[in-house]
């Protein structure tokens, strides 16, 4: 789905903050290997019985059934990081108001508009060190062919790993698990 995009994005951007133009800037935070722990509930979304009936016959999981916590690495470079972020805003159309910055975090609200259909929600980063992010987002997402909102809420938390990347490239995260 194109919100869990948006929101790994700003997990590897290490949630980027607005300035008064509206141009996203990057925390102060360290370039190379990034751990990133993302633990994702989503509720409302309308799977049909037929697709429900399919998954649970190869035994998997429903989407939203339980919380999932997926993590990655990513190698982080400067370049790399501000083209990931300004390219998710830039693609999916996102404005962000209400936005709270200082040198220890940022909060804010955001609204996306995407071909496939719409999502708001809050975003709150904190900046523990150039080491660490961590932070919340709350996430309404509605589509074409679902009515009722898809509400998704994610906790994440990046930890800086080391200058040396271990092989991962800036260009496709390693999944860990």
């Amino acid at each position: 789905m194109k919100i869990e995009l948006c929101l790994a994005m700003a997990v590897l951007a290490g949630s980027a903050v607005m300035t008064a133009q509206d141009v996203p800037t990057l925390p102060p935070m360290k370039t190379g290997l990034w751990q990133n722990t993302v633990t994702n509930t989503m509720t409302g979304l309308q799977i049909p019985p037929e697709v429900a009936a399919k998954m649970q016959a190869m035994g998997r999981q429903m989407p939203g059934a339980a919380p999932r916590t997926t993590v990655t690495q990513s190698c982080v470079t400067p370049d790399k990081a501000q083209k990931s972020w300004s390219d998710m805003i830039g693609k999916n159309n996102c404005q962000f108001t209400n936005v709270h910055q200082s040198s220890t975090g940022m909060s804010g609200d955001v609204a996306c508009t995407m071909a496939e259909g719409s999502s708001k929600g809050h975003i709150d980063a904190k900046y523990s060190s150039d080491e660490k992010v961590s932070g919340k987002v709350h996430m309404e997402v509605t589509t074409q062919r679902q009515t009722d909102p898809i509400v998704m809420d994610v906790v994440f938390e990046s930890l800086y790993q080391g200058a040396d990347c271990k092989g991962v490239s800036p260009d496709s995260p390693k999944v860990v698990h």
